[in-house]
């Protein structure tokens, strides 16, 4: 009888972080709230430059602002849901009842920014290999408005999909089971990952073996696009970062879909181990990009190039080449 009023008692109770009910690592809890304030600032002032300055009207820049603005939604979500609403996940079911309307919301409004932050990753890159492939394509093609225009509307199909998933998924477990299964998410998530890397991977080697094929050709045109520029450079670092954070999330995700039929069980430990160490890691992802665009290796370079009365004293100016 006491345990059971202890229980519901606990269940009653808000968890706040590092408190003894709280299911995560304090340490791991604190580094990941630094991270996302730290993220948080930073793509607010990458957006703030961007619109002041007016570099959207450039193409890449409307990719780094579009990224931008993905990645902070994805910092904010994915606060809210490690922090408050997982933890508190009974807590919120006894006070205010989960109908199959919030669980839909919540799968939608969680998981369609960091897909479409995938993707608008996928899209910095392929508008870097078609710069450098095709560089009057590129010209007569890409600008500012098509960019915007193809963020949006990968947004909206990708949250046109998560609907119907999620609507599928609450017809076949009750609400709010399916948001706390980890499998459930794998399945769409998967897929969307292994596909945004192989694009990445794709464009990578199709642009080096176009700047293989023409090794032979000479010209002061030529020679330069061997010479990578400031942006590409800055690109690749993104991409590099992006491929290495979703390693942890897709080891965890593959696993939960085995799981899922029985293939394999995991001890309970490893699985603790292995979401403390995708907490960071996602975290990261979604933070680092304003100080890439900031701390940039041609950074330095730079400002050598230039004279001094041309370099930005602002602090939070991106040292972008023209596209």
């Amino acid at each position: 009888m006491e345990l059971t009023k202890e229980y519901n008692k606990s269940l009653l109770s808000f968890s706040f972080p590092c408190s003894s009910e709280f299911p995560y690592n304090c340490a791991v809890t604190f580094c990941a709230l630094a991270i996302v304030f730290s993220g948080t600032v930073g793509n607010i002032a990458v957006v703030g430059s961007m619109i002041r300055r007016k570099l959207y009207k450039k193409t890449s820049h409307m990719c780094i602002l579009v990224l931008a603005l993905t990645d902070l939604l994805s910092l904010l979500l994915n606060a809210t849901r490690e922090c408050l609403y997982f933890p508190n996940e009974d807590y919120f079911l006894q006070r205010f009842g989960l109908s199959d309307g919030f669980c839909v919301m919540f799968f939608v409004s969680n998981n369609t920014p960091y897909l479409g932050s995938c993707w608008n990753v996928v899209f910095l890159a392929y508008e870097r290999y078609v710069l450098v492939t095709n560089p009057l394509v590129y010209m007569e093609t890409h600008t500012y408005r098509i960019v915007l225009i193809r963020a949006v509307v990968a947004f909206i199909l990708l949250a046109a999909i998560n609907v119907c998933y999620s609507v599928i998924m609450t017809r076949m477990s009750k609400c709010p089971g399916f948001i706390l299964q980890p499998s459930f998410y794998a399945f769409i998530s998967v897929p969307t990952i292994l596909s945004a890397l192989f694009l990445l991977l794709y464009f990578h080697c199709a642009k080096i073996r176009k700047l293989h094929g023409i090794n032979s050709v000479e010209g002061r045109h030529i020679r330069n696009m061997h010479n990578l520029s400031n942006m590409t450079r800055t690109v690749y670092v993104i991409v590099l970062v992006f491929i290495v954070s979703q390693i942890p999330y897709l080891i965890f995700d593959v696993i939960s879909i085995y799981e899922s039929f029985e293939y394999v069980v995991w001890p309970e430990e490893y699985y603790d181990v292995i979401l403390h160490v995708s907490i960071i890691v996602f975290s990261i992802n979604y933070a680092i990009n304003p100080f890439i665009y900031w701390i940039t290796p041609l950074r330095t370079k730079f400002k050598r190039n230039k004279p001094p009365s041309t370099v930005p004293l602002s602090a939070t100016a991106l040292s972008l080449d023209k596209y």
